[in-house]
């Protein structure tokens, strides 16, 4: 094997890594803005001239649910970017950022707890193209 297929199926392997956390985390987002009980909004941002996607924003909001499975996740992906989470005594932000050759990527989710309740979530993505 030369070093130039080594690199080359290094970088698939990156991405593909990359790729598993957005679809992991994407997965749960779309099921629950498709249960009923949750506000979902996504906005596009455009190049004016060439129309190209630059940018799009997703956010949902699950209303009168608890949110552990996507609470559940986030710390399943933490592996594949680089994670944070901060933590109060009534709130937590966790904050996935992953990278690769064609995007960037930005996934943060807001919630209250109570023990091992978590409730009242939101849930933001970004999606940047390069």
């Amino acid at each position: 094997m030369t070093l130039r297929t080594l690199l080359c199926t290094l970088a698939l392997l990156f991405t593909s890594l990359a790729l598993s956390a957005q679809n992991a985390i994407d997965k749960v987002v779309d099921e629950y803005s498709s249960i009923g009980k949750s506000t979902f909004t996504s906005a596009v941002e455009r190049d004016p001239q060439t129309r190209k996607v630059l940018k799009v924003v997703k956010v949902l909001q699950p209303t009168d649910i608890t949110i552990n499975k996507l609470r559940k996740a986030f710390l399943d992906e933490q592996g594949n970017g680089q994670f944070s989470i901060v933590t109060n005594e009534e709130e937590e932000t966790m904050t996935l950022t992953v990278e690769n050759l064609k995007e960037n990527r930005v996934y943060m989710m807001q919630y209250r707890h109570r023990g091992a309740t978590f409730n009242n979530g939101k849930v933001t993505i970004i999606i940047k193209y390069k």
